[in-house]
């Protein structure tokens, strides 16, 4: 069942206070508590936010078919937006829950171009941004609005097609980046747990704050460029 927001937050604000009491009591460390907070902070939001990115890419995913079925009950003899509605009971969500949505708002009086674009930027798609242009302008100029929506997921497909190609060729520089990230992090803290007295002049003495700090620096600025190398836009 989905939460509001107000339920939501209250959930993580419990989560966070729950996780911090919880590492008080059992390990009373300092380092661990903080670890643990930090822990209990990033980790539902980190969560929802894979849930998003996941509910985007499945959109995008669906998105030439849907445009393809769109096309075919425009063939049939459908209005625009008795094909929308149409497609809206035959596709699976997220793109069927927007584009129920849209049909909601298009009945309450709303401009189903306006409608659209509100899909487009609540699902953060440049590709279906496009798509909706492309309605905007035929409805102004006229034309063959089935077959300029073929085109319109030909050009998607071949175009996922050509990401789909660049991810398999950069896997390796992927792969190497993940591990050269996480490598410095795992090391240390395996030093730490094996040699604490060796690690604690890194968080008491101030050269150690120093070179801590430099290091991190260093590893974050080189992890984001090698993500810059390996991820570009098509």
């Amino acid at each position: 069942m989905p939460l509001r927001a107000a339920e939501a937050l209250t959930l993580y604000a419990v989560f966070i206070v729950v996780c911090f009491l919880g590492s008080a009591l059992l390990t009373r460390s300092p380092i661990s508590i903080l670890i643990f907070t930090a822990i209990g902070t990033f980790l539902p939001t980190a969560y929802v936010n894979f849930k998003i990115s996941r509910r985007k890419k499945k959109f995008m995913t669906q998105l030439p078919d849907t445009l393809g079925l769109l096309a075919g009950t425009l063939k049939a003899g459908y209005s625009f937006m008795q094909g929308v509605e149409a497609v809206s009971q035959e596709v699976e969500d997220p793109m069927g829950v927007e584009l129920r949505r849209v049909v909601s708002e298009a009945q309450l009086g709303r401009p189903v171009e306006d409608a659209l674009e509100s899909a487009a930027e609540r699902m953060e798609s440049e590709d279906f941004a496009w798509a909706v242009m492309a309605v905007k302008i035929q409805r102004e100029v006229g034309g063959n609005l089935a077959e300029l929506l073929l085109t319109v997921a030909e050009t998607m497909t071949a175009r996922s097609r050509l990401k789909g190609e660049i991810k398999a060729l950069t896997a390796e520089g992927r792969m190497s980046a993940i591990i050269l990230g996480i490598l410095p992090p795992g090391v240390g803290g395996v030093m730490y747990v094996l040699n604490k007295e060796y690690m604690i002049v890194l968080f008491h003495e101030s050269i150690g704050i120093a070179m801590l700090v430099a290091a991190v620096v260093s590893m974050i600025a080189g992890f984001a460029w090698m993500l810059k190398i390996i991820n570009f836009k098509i």
